[in-house]
């Protein structure tokens, strides 16, 4: 990764179906490998139903989120302010770019905080290949890269923190793949079966 300035970023939202608004943004700054300052995390309350399916996997009631959360305009002020236009990246782009972040930034007629860089999971599949699959969770057990509960916002930040970290680095770099542009273009290429071989080599 060099010495470039990136984003790990991470949302918890109130359901799967649109719209879908996010009730905790979390995110750490990355200068190469390594983190840079403190992480960024800040619940919202948008006064929403929260679907009882996702309350059971992150944990935040409306009644939680109304004592604890922020005004959603005042929350994504303040990631604006910490993202600024860093690349974000995340575990599953498509959902937390694609189906949360940007429709929401939309809806609520706030500036677009960083820009769309590359998926974790997607660069997973590509570098790993002895787990059963590629959720983070299943990573986090298999590598043993910390034991916060997961599934929310920052403790998933810094579990794939430690994935970069640990794993994506040490395989990536003995193959040359070094840079932001080049770890995502990597990230992107097919097939699957012809990448791992590459970092085989």
């Amino acid at each position: 990764m060099k010495d470039e300035t990136w984003l790990i970023v991470d949302t918890e939202t109130n359901g799967l179906f649109q719209p879908v608004y996010v009730v905790e943004i979390a995110a750490q700054k990355m200068c190469g490998w390594e983190p840079v300052g403190d992480p960024f995390q800040m619940l919202l309350n948008h006064e929403v139903p929260i679907d009882p399916g996702a309350e059971a996997v992150h944990g935040y009631s409306r009644e939680y989120l109304r004592l604890h959360g922020e005004d959603p305009r005042r929350a994504h002020q303040a990631f604006h302010d910490y993202a600024g236009e860093l690349p974000i990246v995340a575990y599953n782009l498509a959902f937390d770019w694609g189906r949360v972040l940007a429709p929401e930034y939309r809806r609520l007629g706030v500036p677009v905080s960083g820009t769309k860089g590359f998926c974790a999971m997607t660069l997973a599949r590509r570098v790993i290949e002895e787990t059963p699959n590629h959720r983070l969770e299943t990573l986090k057990q298999h590598f043993r890269l910390g034991d916060e509960r997961s599934h929310r916002g920052l403790n998933d930040v810094k579990t794939t923190v430690r994935l970069f970290q640990q794993v994506f680095r040490d395989r990536l770099e003995p193959a040359g793949i070094v840079g932001f542009e080049t770890v995502a273009k990597f990230s992107k290429r097919t097939p699957l079966s012809r990448c791992r071989q590459e970092l085989r080599r």
